[in-house]
């Protein structure tokens, strides 16, 4: 006759609890990482602007006013997944200082660019749409906002160049009081070096 022990009992269940717990746990990872959404090739075009920027900016407070230059640093990161490129600018305007944050990702379903923008100059958040035109290294798109003291809607032109892997350079065309747009804003930067 043989007697059971209850101690190993427990333990014997204990350790078969676990070991169907860790199965199960691999299973849920795996499972998890299939649904997961990965980036696509056209979120490689984020991995472009990754890095510390110097830049020089141009602004126009109307059409046939003259230019207000002053600098700044961009500072770009992807998120972890490789989905969303997150931007942080440091600067100033009109010797004012100036903060601003965006996002950048790719939308698969319309199948463009889209971001955001906020800053420290307006309580409106201002939202992009954009396409990419690889061969002319150009992204062309519109930025919707509001104006940050009537609070106005406005739908403003963005164009993007990429010169070189260290320079791009970047125009905000808005439209003036006639109703067309002009060059308000243009911005060169330069990579900074490690």
């Amino acid at each position: 006759m043989t007697t059971s022990n209850p101690q190993r009992s427990i333990h014997a269940s204990i350790f078969a609890a676990g070991l169907l717990l860790l199965i199960a746990g691999r299973g849920a990872v795996a499972q998890q990482q299939e649904w997961m959404v990965k980036p696509t090739k056209e979120h490689e075009l984020l991995k472009r602007d990754v890095g510390a920027w110097d830049a020089t900016v141009k602004i126009w407070p109307m059409e046939g006013a003259q230019a207000m230059e002053s600098k700044g640093t961009e500072t770009n990161e992807l998120l972890t997944g490789g989905l969303w490129l997150v931007t942080r600018f440091e600067g100033e305007a009109g010797g004012i200082p100036f903060a601003g944050v965006g996002t950048t990702g790719y939308d698969p379903v319309e199948k463009k660019y889209v971001g955001t923008w906020v800053d420290s100059m307006t309580p409106h958040l201002m939202i992009t749409k954009f396409d990419y035109d690889a061969d002319a290294k150009t992204w062309t798109g519109t930025a919707e906002g509001r104006d940050a003291v009537a609070g106005q809607p406005y739908t403003a032109k963005m164009i993007g160049r990429y010169v070189d892997d260290d320079h791009r350079v970047f125009e905000m065309h808005m439209p003036g009081q006639d109703g067309k747009h002009f060059k308000m804003m243009e911005i060169n930067y330069k990579r900074r070096a490690n």
